[in-house]
């Protein structure tokens, strides 16, 4: 799908102020990363895959050239479920579409939280249920590639498993309805099957979306996304009272210092 889509809304629900220091945890090709590296935050994008880190580096980079990025970056070679900072390090964290990959998810939370501060803003999002059930029933290839999704979350259940991690939740969306008919298309006709022709308009077509905004198509999606939103966006708060970054012993710890891409 295209880079520029992003599930995170930084500019309504999840906004991020000058000096503050994000976590996106499970970058990918840092789709999430570059997005808020437009705002001047220092955002370290952490994955497993070095080369999804170099294709975002690559990104970066461009970014950069065109004046786009006034934010610090670092990409970090990391396991989500073993992340290599302190307590309290992250004023935001972030987490998209990770948590379904992972063999350990509450691990992975349970980390997500650690290293986020007390009465910090996070936000997660997760494959949908309904649509992400649809595609595992239309395509075993869907769901049995290497590194793809390895459990579905039902509905409700990843709200109560982040408000049993210490994080209230404040509200869930739906997004990206265009996206699951492109993705029942891929798994109708053949996962692999990219190229062929109905896939590869529809393909073309969600560009063109992107790229122009036309309203009543954003309307429309909008709509669409309350019953076949390919992708739930939770927007929450880790319980404490906001201020140092209080490790599990009470003392303030600083943030261990990231590697720089």
């Amino acid at each position: 799908m295209p880079d520029n889509i992003v599930n995170i809304d930084f500019r309504r629900h999840f906004h991020l102020r000058p000096g503050e220091r994000v976590l996106d945890l499970g970058c990918g090709n840092g789709r999430h990363t570059l997005e808020a590296a437009r705002f001047p935050v220092r955002v370290v994008g952490l994955d497993f895959s070095r080369e999804d880190l170099n294709a975002a580096k690559f990104m970066l980079a461009d970014l950069k050239r065109k004046g786009e990025a006034p934010g610090q970056v670092d990409f970090i070679v990391g396991d989500a479920q073993h992340l290599p900072f302190r307590d309290g390090a992250f004023d935001k964290s972030l987490c998209t579409e990770v948590f379904e990959h992972i063999p350990d998810d509450r691990a992975g939370i349970a980390e997500f939280e650690r290293v986020t501060k007390p009465g910090a803003p996070v936000a997660v999002s997760v494959p949908n249920y309904w649509p992400e059930t649809v595609f595992w029933t239309l395509s075993w290839g869907y769901w049995h590639t290497p590194g793809g999704h390895v459990r579905r979350y039902r509905p409700g259940e990843m709200w109560r498993i982040l408000e049993a991690q210490n994080i209230d939740v404040h509200f869930q969306r739906n997004r990206h309805s265009f996206q699951a008919v492109y993705w029942f298309l891929r798994c109708l006709f053949g996962k692999d099957n990219e190229n062929f022709p109905p896939v590869r308009a529809f393909f073309k077509f969600i560009n063109w979306h992107h790229a122009r905004r036309i309203r009543l198509l954003e309307r429309i999606e909008a709509t669409a996304n309350l019953v076949i939103g390919k992708d739930m966006i939770l927007y929450g708060r880790k319980r404490g009272a906001p201020g140092g970054a209080a490790s599990r012993n009470g003392h303030v710890m600083a943030p261990a210092r990231a590697s720089e891409g």
